[in-house]
């Protein structure tokens, strides 16, 4: 009895390292990232460049993950955090206008500075956020964003807009934001030809659509055929990249999109609802899972969160 009354201290002791171990693993797995989604202003019809709802879809989803505690803030209608939130972020997600409606119109050196003092800073553009204001000769500021996430449009010859009727297959060359992801087809309007640094790696290059949609007028039919041959036309992969990575010089990491002109089609899309959880999570330093993150479903609430209304005829 008596070296059976010796053993219950021990018992107990490896019953509480074991507690001990568990609740530490615990703590691992349930890693906490603060991510600010920042949104511009609303701009045009009702469900395209619904900056706000976006930026809301895209924080609820991060909000709804298992794996990981993602601390979101939200800033819509181009409200700006203070400066100890912006240093205390581990990402940094932006979807607004670009051009002189960009949210980052008059804080270009501010944002730079914010870059340099925080090198672990990550980022996510989303399509025409990688615009510039100054994408022009006359104002250039195209600089930043080369820095900042490998590129921009420009919006010169060499460039191409395709309008919401281009649809696209998506090819998903392998990249950590891309894990768990199946491929998917979307139409869209799309940038192509960005204005890339050495060092972007491709995450979706467009390729031609395979099964011809149906169309309700003449109208359309002629820009899906127009859309459709320049998307054949584009001689290299990089010219059809239309989401990409990248790594900058201060050690921080990149993740930016063309896509998501219209609120439903990007969002609803499954694939890319995993890409942009896996793109948030690969920004802020996180490894991401070979299954991905959950891409979880939507609700037409959770789609609709600070979505526009439409206009009353």
């Amino acid at each position: 009895m008596k070296k059976l009354y010796k053993l219950i201290p021990l018992f107990v002791v490896g019953v509480m390292l074991g507690c001990i171990n568990t609740a530490a693993y615990a703590d691992v797995q349930k890693e906490s990232k603060r991510i600010l989604l920042l949104s511009g202003k609303k701009t045009h019809a009702y469900g395209h460049h619904e900056n706000n709802a976006g930026i809301s879809v895209l924080a609820n989803l991060l909000q709804r993950q298992t794996q990981i505690n993602f601390e979101t803030q939200v800033f819509l209608d181009a409200a700006w955090p203070s400066e100890a939130q912006l240093n205390a972020a581990d990402a940094i997600v932006i979807m607004s206008d670009g051009d002189a409606k960009h949210i980052l119109k008059d804080k270009m050196s501010e944002f730079d500075t914010l870059l340099k003092n925080n090198k672990d800073l990550g980022l996510v553009f989303i399509h025409y956020a990688t615009v510039p204001n100054g994408r022009k000769e006359a104002d250039f500021n195209g600089e930043y964003f080369n820095k900042w996430i490998g590129g921009f449009y420009a919006g010169n010859s060499h460039n191409k807009t395709l309008t919401r009727w281009t649809h696209i297959q998506a090819k998903l060359p392998a990249h950590p934001v891309n894990n768990g992801v199946k491929p998917y087809t979307i139409f869209d309007e799309i940038y192509y030809r960005m204005e890339y640094v050495k060092g972007i790696k491709p995450i979706v290059v467009a390729e031609s659509y395979k099964v011809v949609p149906n169309f309700h007028t003449n109208v359309e039919k002629s820009r899906y055929e127009r859309d459709s041959q320049a998307v054949n036309g584009f001689k290299n992969e990089l010219e059809r990249t239309i989401f990409w990575s990248f790594e900058r010089d201060d050690g921080g990491k990149s993740v930016a999109t063309t896509m998501g002109h219209i609120h439903a089609n990007f969002w609803t899309n499954k694939s890319i609802r995993k890409q942009m959880i896996n793109s948030v999570a690969w920004v802020a330093g996180l490894q991401v899972p070979e299954a991905g993150f959950d891409a979880l479903e939507l609700s037409e609430a959770q789609l609709m969160l600070n979505h526009s209304m439409p206009k009353s005829k």
